[in-house]
């Protein structure tokens, strides 16, 4: 396994404004992907999201059995981006969801993450594309809470007693770590995380790995690559 993901067009990155970022991934994947899903929502959040397809079905499908199961709690969300994962699970389960971000990019990296700190200050998000995406599958403004800086500074001050999905797309071994840490002791039992790097960056694999080690009850569970867990006590 590879310590992250390579990164496209590196050399033309330093030349452009990381706050051009959110438009210019929108416009590239609209115009040149041959990959956009036909089906709904999945088309509509597709310039809205890096997150891979079967990763994105499943946290439907998640949400779909927060509802069916009644498991009590808002969902959470470490990691927006634009907004398109958390449009699909938010349009999917009648849920309060909040959504953490520094829209900033990803923080400084630490030694751990290897390869990965060429990713430290990239994947720029936009709340305002959030918002766009919201609209566009139907989601009350209402229901969505934003939570803008990072991670050590927002969850202390953020008022959430139960959470029954939460969905951690946060790349680097700080980041999970701190999520875990914050937010799994309120995770419902029968409620769900969903981790989008768990294979991708090394960080997110080590965090992932020392919590499952430190709470064996818990099974990290794969479909393809599709990796989740749901608490079982």
């Amino acid at each position: 396994m590879k310590d992250a993901p390579d990164q496209s067009y590196r050399t033309l990155r330093q030349f452009l404004p990381k706050s051009l970022q959110p438009t210019l991934r929108g416009v590239r994947k609209r115009l040149f992907s041959n990959e956009r899903p036909s089906d709904e929502p999945y088309h509509s959040v597709f310039p809205f999201t890096q997150v891979h397809i079967d990763r994105q079905r499943n946290l439907v499908r998640l949400a779909r059995s927060i509802e069916e199961q009644f498991i009590p709690g808002d969902i959470v969300e470490c990691g927006v981006l634009d907004g398109g994962t958390a449009a699909l699970m938010a349009s999917t389960a009648r849920r309060r969801i909040h959504l953490f971000d520094s829209w900033q990019g990803l923080p400084a990296a630490s030694e751990v993450e290897g390869d990965g700190a060429i990713w430290s200050g990239e994947c720029v998000g936009s709340s305002r594309r959030v918002g766009s995406i919201m609209r566009k599958l139907s989601v009350p403004e209402d229901r969505v809470v934003f939570h803008r800086g990072w991670f050590a500074d927002t969850f202390p001050n953020a008022r959430i007693e139960k959470i029954s999905l939460l969905h951690i797309d946060a790349d680097y071994y700080d980041s999970v770590k701190i999520s875990l840490d914050t937010w799994f002791p309120r995770l419902s039992k029968g409620g769900y995380v969903q981790f989008d790097d768990y294979s991708i960056f090394v960080g997110c694999t080590r965090a992932v790995d020392e919590f499952l080690a430190a709470n064996p009850r818990q099974e990290l569970r794969q479909d393809g690559v599709v990796f989740y867990l749901q608490k079982n006590e």
